[in-house]
Protein backbone atom coordinates (compact mmCIF):
# COMPACT_ATOMS: atom_id res chain seq x y z
CA UNK A 1 0.00 0.00 0.00
CA UNK A 2 1.33 3.44 -0.90
CA UNK A 3 0.48 6.27 1.81
CA UNK A 4 -0.09 9.99 1.09
CA UNK A 5 3.49 11.24 2.34
CA UNK A 6 2.76 11.85 6.32
CA UNK A 7 4.66 11.97 9.58
CA UNK A 8 5.91 9.29 11.60
CA UNK A 9 5.71 10.68 15.02
CA UNK A 10 3.73 7.58 15.98
CA UNK A 11 5.84 5.09 17.73
CA UNK A 12 5.04 1.91 15.65
CA UNK A 13 4.17 -0.82 15.39
CA UNK A 14 2.71 -0.75 18.24
CA UNK A 15 2.51 -4.51 20.64
CA UNK A 16 0.01 -6.84 20.57
CA UNK A 17 -0.21 -8.84 23.56
CA UNK A 18 -2.33 -11.11 25.31
CA UNK A 19 -5.10 -11.19 28.20
CA UNK A 20 -3.67 -13.13 31.15
CA UNK A 21 -6.39 -12.65 33.25
CA UNK A 22 -9.86 -10.31 32.42
CA UNK A 23 -11.21 -13.25 29.99
CA UNK A 24 -10.01 -16.19 31.90
CA UNK A 25 -13.38 -17.61 31.66
CA UNK A 26 -14.28 -17.62 28.14
CA UNK A 27 -12.05 -19.94 26.85
CA UNK A 28 -13.60 -20.28 23.24
CA UNK A 29 -11.53 -17.10 22.23
CA UNK A 30 -8.39 -16.32 21.84
CA UNK A 31 -8.50 -12.51 23.06
CA UNK A 32 -5.38 -10.10 22.36
CA UNK A 33 -5.05 -6.05 22.89
CA UNK A 34 -3.39 -4.09 20.87
CA UNK A 35 -1.88 -1.19 22.55
CA UNK A 36 -2.32 1.77 21.09
CA UNK A 37 -2.21 4.01 24.13
CA UNK A 38 1.59 3.54 23.18
CA UNK A 39 1.95 5.58 20.31
CA UNK A 40 3.58 8.24 21.91
CA UNK A 41 3.26 11.95 21.48
CA UNK A 42 2.48 12.33 25.36
CA UNK A 43 0.46 9.42 25.86
CA UNK A 44 -1.81 10.24 22.94
CA UNK A 45 -3.19 6.66 21.97
CA UNK A 46 -5.24 6.37 18.58
CA UNK A 47 -5.33 10.23 17.77
CA UNK A 48 -1.40 10.19 16.81
CA UNK A 49 -2.04 8.03 13.69
CA UNK A 50 -4.69 10.55 12.01
CA UNK A 51 -2.81 13.37 13.00
CA UNK A 52 0.35 12.07 11.44
CA UNK A 53 -1.59 12.36 8.06
CA UNK A 54 -3.60 15.69 9.33
CA UNK A 55 -0.79 18.24 10.23
CA UNK A 56 0.96 16.74 7.16
CA UNK A 57 -1.54 17.86 5.41
CA UNK A 58 -1.91 21.37 7.58
CA UNK A 59 2.02 21.82 6.45
CA UNK A 60 1.53 21.04 2.83
CA UNK A 61 -1.30 23.65 3.11
CA UNK A 62 1.14 26.47 4.84
CA UNK A 63 -0.91 26.47 7.84
CA UNK A 64 0.34 28.03 10.94
CA UNK A 65 -2.44 27.47 13.18
CA UNK A 66 -5.22 24.17 13.80
CA UNK A 67 -8.26 24.68 14.84
CA UNK A 68 -10.29 21.35 16.42
CA UNK A 69 -12.82 20.61 18.71
CA UNK A 70 -14.26 18.26 21.26
CA UNK A 71 -15.31 17.86 25.11
CA UNK A 72 -13.71 19.66 27.99
CA UNK A 73 -11.59 16.60 28.85
CA UNK A 74 -10.87 15.32 24.67
CA UNK A 75 -8.13 13.12 24.39
CA UNK A 76 -8.05 14.03 20.64
CA UNK A 77 -7.66 18.39 20.98
CA UNK A 78 -4.94 17.61 23.97
CA UNK A 79 -3.17 15.10 21.23
CA UNK A 80 -3.76 17.60 18.52
CA UNK A 81 -2.33 20.86 20.72
CA UNK A 82 0.92 18.72 21.99
CA UNK A 83 1.65 17.15 18.46
CA UNK A 84 0.82 20.80 16.66
CA UNK A 85 3.38 22.24 19.25
CA UNK A 86 6.28 20.25 18.26
CA UNK A 87 5.65 21.03 15.48
CA UNK A 88 6.05 25.09 16.10
CA UNK A 89 2.11 25.41 15.24
CA UNK A 90 -0.44 27.22 17.15
CA UNK A 91 -3.82 25.48 17.97
CA UNK A 92 -6.97 26.70 18.95
CA UNK A 93 -9.63 24.51 20.87
CA UNK A 94 -13.40 24.77 20.67
CA UNK A 95 -14.48 22.93 23.89
CA UNK A 96 -17.90 21.95 24.97
CA UNK A 97 -18.61 23.16 28.08
CA UNK A 98 -18.14 25.36 31.08
CA UNK A 99 -14.67 26.42 32.44
CA UNK A 100 -14.64 24.52 35.65
CA UNK A 101 -13.69 25.52 39.32
CA UNK A 102 -10.76 23.18 39.25
CA UNK A 103 -8.98 21.66 36.19
CA UNK A 104 -6.89 18.30 35.62
CA UNK A 105 -6.35 15.84 33.00
CA UNK A 106 -6.23 17.08 29.44
CA UNK A 107 -7.94 20.15 30.37
CA UNK A 108 -5.32 20.86 32.56
CA UNK A 109 -2.50 19.75 30.26
CA UNK A 110 -3.86 22.37 27.52
CA UNK A 111 -4.05 25.27 29.86
CA UNK A 112 -0.24 24.22 30.60
CA UNK A 113 0.36 24.63 26.63
CA UNK A 114 -0.94 27.42 26.30
CA UNK A 115 -3.09 26.83 23.64
CA UNK A 116 -5.95 29.32 22.80
CA UNK A 117 -9.44 27.80 23.99
CA UNK A 118 -13.06 28.39 23.51
CA UNK A 119 -15.56 27.33 25.64
CA UNK A 120 -18.87 26.79 23.90
CA UNK A 121 -22.41 25.57 25.32
CA UNK A 122 -24.00 22.16 24.35
CA UNK A 123 -26.54 23.93 22.42
CA UNK A 124 -23.92 26.18 20.44
CA UNK A 125 -21.61 22.75 19.79
CA UNK A 126 -24.19 21.36 17.24
CA UNK A 127 -22.72 24.23 15.43
CA UNK A 128 -19.02 23.69 15.98
CA UNK A 129 -17.92 23.03 12.53
CA UNK A 130 -19.34 26.97 11.69
CA UNK A 131 -18.05 28.05 14.80
CA UNK A 132 -14.73 26.54 13.58
CA UNK A 133 -14.84 27.75 9.97
CA UNK A 134 -15.85 31.75 12.07
CA UNK A 135 -12.87 31.53 13.74
CA UNK A 136 -10.59 30.56 10.66
CA UNK A 137 -12.26 33.45 8.88
CA UNK A 138 -11.48 36.24 11.51
CA UNK A 139 -7.95 34.98 12.04
CA UNK A 140 -4.91 36.42 10.69
CA UNK A 141 -2.79 33.41 10.53
CA UNK A 142 -3.74 30.28 7.82
CA UNK A 143 -5.93 28.17 9.44
CA UNK A 144 -6.07 24.47 9.41
CA UNK A 145 -9.45 23.17 10.58
CA UNK A 146 -9.50 19.35 11.78
CA UNK A 147 -12.82 18.10 12.46
CA UNK A 148 -13.50 16.10 16.00
CA UNK A 149 -11.73 13.20 16.60
CA UNK A 150 -9.84 14.11 13.45
CA UNK A 151 -12.54 11.96 11.61
CA UNK A 152 -12.30 12.55 8.08
CA UNK A 153 -11.02 11.13 4.41
CA UNK A 154 -7.62 12.31 5.66
CA UNK A 155 -7.23 11.38 9.05
CA UNK A 156 -8.51 7.99 7.57
CA UNK A 157 -5.25 6.93 6.45
CA UNK A 158 -3.92 6.82 9.91
CA UNK A 159 -6.23 2.94 10.82
CA UNK A 160 -5.67 1.89 6.96
CA UNK A 161 -2.04 2.41 8.21
CA UNK A 162 -3.17 0.30 11.20
CA UNK A 163 -4.80 -2.18 9.93
CA UNK A 164 -2.23 -3.19 7.21
CA UNK A 165 0.24 -3.14 10.05
CA UNK A 166 -1.95 -5.57 12.19
CA UNK A 167 -2.31 -7.70 9.53
CA UNK A 168 1.34 -7.99 9.13
CA UNK A 169 1.60 -8.88 12.73
CA UNK A 170 -0.22 -11.49 13.14
CA UNK A 171 -2.59 -12.82 10.03
CA UNK A 172 -4.88 -15.33 11.97
CA UNK A 173 -6.63 -12.83 13.99
CA UNK A 174 -10.49 -13.11 12.34
CA UNK A 175 -11.66 -9.59 14.39
CA UNK A 176 -10.97 -6.34 15.26
CA UNK A 177 -13.29 -4.09 18.10
CA UNK A 178 -12.06 -1.01 18.89
CA UNK A 179 -14.23 2.29 19.96
CA UNK A 180 -16.27 4.40 17.83
CA UNK A 181 -17.16 8.17 19.12
CA UNK A 182 -16.58 9.80 16.22
CA UNK A 183 -16.61 7.58 13.50
CA UNK A 184 -12.84 8.01 11.67
CA UNK A 185 -11.10 5.10 13.59
CA UNK A 186 -13.12 2.34 12.07
CA UNK A 187 -13.53 4.00 8.72
CA UNK A 188 -9.78 3.28 9.11
CA UNK A 189 -9.94 0.10 9.50
CA UNK A 190 -12.76 -1.02 7.17
CA UNK A 191 -11.08 0.94 4.47
CA UNK A 192 -8.09 -0.79 4.76
CA UNK A 193 -9.94 -4.31 4.92
CA UNK A 194 -11.24 -3.68 1.57
CA UNK A 195 -8.30 -2.25 0.33
CA UNK A 196 -6.23 -4.93 1.40
CA UNK A 197 -9.07 -7.66 0.37
CA UNK A 198 -8.65 -8.82 3.81
CA UNK A 199 -11.44 -11.35 5.42
CA UNK A 200 -10.87 -10.12 8.85
CA UNK A 201 -14.02 -8.59 10.52
CA UNK A 202 -14.55 -4.70 12.01
CA UNK A 203 -16.27 -3.94 14.32
CA UNK A 204 -16.83 -0.89 17.15
CA UNK A 205 -18.96 -0.26 20.09
CA UNK A 206 -20.06 3.29 19.67
CA UNK A 207 -19.66 5.44 23.03
CA UNK A 208 -22.37 8.03 21.96
CA UNK A 209 -25.77 8.35 19.95
CA UNK A 210 -26.35 5.15 18.40
CA UNK A 211 -25.61 2.52 15.28
CA UNK A 212 -27.64 4.03 13.20
CA UNK A 213 -25.72 7.53 13.09
CA UNK A 214 -22.54 6.09 13.03
CA UNK A 215 -23.80 3.72 10.26
CA UNK A 216 -23.82 6.75 8.45
CA UNK A 217 -21.13 9.03 9.97
CA UNK A 218 -18.71 6.09 8.64
CA UNK A 219 -20.36 5.59 5.68
CA UNK A 220 -19.76 9.25 4.94
CA UNK A 221 -16.09 9.20 6.00
CA UNK A 222 -15.53 6.53 3.52
CA UNK A 223 -16.96 8.13 0.95
CA UNK A 224 -15.60 10.91 0.65
CA UNK A 225 -12.41 9.47 0.76
CA UNK A 226 -13.26 7.61 -2.25
CA UNK A 227 -13.70 10.66 -4.40
CA UNK A 228 -10.55 12.62 -3.21
CA UNK A 229 -8.18 9.57 -3.45
CA UNK A 230 -10.28 8.09 -6.30
CA UNK A 231 -10.65 4.53 -4.80
CA UNK A 232 -12.90 2.61 -6.12
CA UNK A 233 -14.36 0.47 -3.24
CA UNK A 234 -17.80 -0.77 -3.10
CA UNK A 235 -19.74 -1.55 0.77
CA UNK A 236 -22.77 -1.29 2.05
CA UNK A 237 -23.87 0.32 5.22
CA UNK A 238 -24.84 -3.42 6.61
CA UNK A 239 -20.96 -4.10 6.57
CA UNK A 240 -20.39 -1.39 8.95
CA UNK A 241 -21.34 -3.83 11.87
CA UNK A 242 -21.81 -1.34 15.26
CA UNK A 243 -21.94 -3.03 18.93
CA UNK A 244 -25.03 -0.55 20.45
CA UNK A 245 -26.31 -0.45 23.74
CA UNK A 246 -23.20 0.78 25.95
CA UNK A 247 -23.29 3.84 25.77
CA UNK A 248 -25.24 4.10 29.61
CA UNK A 249 -25.90 8.01 30.80
CA UNK A 250 -24.06 9.33 28.10
CA UNK A 251 -20.84 10.55 26.08
CA UNK A 252 -18.34 11.71 28.76
CA UNK A 253 -20.53 10.52 31.68
CA UNK A 254 -20.12 7.24 33.31
CA UNK A 255 -21.55 4.92 36.17
CA UNK A 256 -20.82 1.48 37.66
CA UNK A 257 -20.24 -0.57 34.67
CA UNK A 258 -17.56 1.88 33.30
CA UNK A 259 -16.19 2.14 37.02
CA UNK A 260 -15.86 -1.76 37.33
CA UNK A 261 -14.94 -2.47 33.92
CA UNK A 262 -11.83 0.33 34.74
CA UNK A 263 -10.89 -1.21 37.82
CA UNK A 264 -11.23 -4.99 36.66
CA UNK A 265 -8.72 -3.83 34.09
CA UNK A 266 -6.30 -2.10 36.06
CA UNK A 267 -5.85 -4.90 38.79
CA UNK A 268 -6.07 -7.95 36.93
CA UNK A 269 -4.22 -6.70 34.03
CA UNK A 270 -1.92 -4.01 35.34
CA UNK A 271 -3.19 -1.64 32.54
CA UNK A 272 -5.35 1.77 32.58
CA UNK A 273 -8.25 2.29 30.49
CA UNK A 274 -10.49 5.43 29.91
CA UNK A 275 -13.77 6.08 31.04
CA UNK A 276 -14.75 7.98 27.98
CA UNK A 277 -14.06 5.66 25.17
CA UNK A 278 -12.27 2.56 26.59
CA UNK A 279 -14.39 1.40 29.34
CA UNK A 280 -17.78 2.06 27.58
CA UNK A 281 -15.99 -0.29 24.27
CA UNK A 282 -14.69 -3.21 26.73
CA UNK A 283 -17.76 -3.46 28.63
CA UNK A 284 -19.58 -3.68 25.18
CA UNK A 285 -16.92 -6.40 23.83
CA UNK A 286 -17.27 -8.45 27.29
CA UNK A 287 -20.67 -8.31 26.85
CA UNK A 288 -20.65 -9.76 23.18
CA UNK A 289 -17.68 -12.32 24.11
CA UNK A 290 -19.64 -13.27 27.07
CA UNK A 291 -22.75 -14.12 24.64
CA UNK A 292 -20.45 -15.78 21.65
CA UNK A 293 -21.87 -12.58 19.37
CA UNK A 294 -18.48 -12.04 18.09
CA UNK A 295 -17.49 -13.96 15.04
CA UNK A 296 -14.18 -15.79 15.10
CA UNK A 297 -12.09 -17.39 17.80
CA UNK A 298 -9.11 -14.73 17.81
CA UNK A 299 -9.95 -11.26 18.52
CA UNK A 300 -8.25 -8.21 19.06
CA UNK A 301 -9.31 -5.43 21.24
CA UNK A 302 -7.82 -2.13 20.39
CA UNK A 303 -6.34 0.18 23.59
CA UNK A 304 -7.05 3.67 21.79
CA UNK A 305 -5.36 5.34 24.85
CA UNK A 306 -6.89 8.70 26.45
CA UNK A 307 -5.40 8.13 29.93
CA UNK A 308 -5.30 11.38 31.27
CA UNK A 309 -9.24 11.32 31.17
CA UNK A 310 -9.46 9.10 34.03
CA UNK A 311 -7.98 11.76 36.31
CA UNK A 312 -11.37 14.04 36.13
CA UNK A 313 -13.66 11.23 37.45
CA UNK A 314 -11.76 10.02 40.65
CA UNK A 315 -14.16 11.11 42.76
CA UNK A 316 -16.28 7.65 40.92
CA UNK A 317 -13.75 5.45 42.47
Amino acid sequence: MQFPDHFQQAHLPTPIIPFCNFFKELDTYTVLLKRDDFTGVELSGNKVRKLDFLLKDAQRLGATRVITCGGLQSNHCRSTAFYASQLGLKTTLVLRGQVPAQTTGNLFLNQLLGVDIHYISAEEYESVNAIMENIAQQSPEKCYIIPEGGSNEVGAWGYIKAFYEIIEQDKSIETIVVATGSGGTHAGLLLGKLLSKSPLNVLSVNVCDDAGFFQDKIDGIMGYFCQRYEKHLKWQKSDIRIIDGFVGVGYGEIGLREVETIKRLAQQEGIVIDPVYGAKALAGFEHYLKNKQIPGEKILFIHTGGIFGVFPYADFF
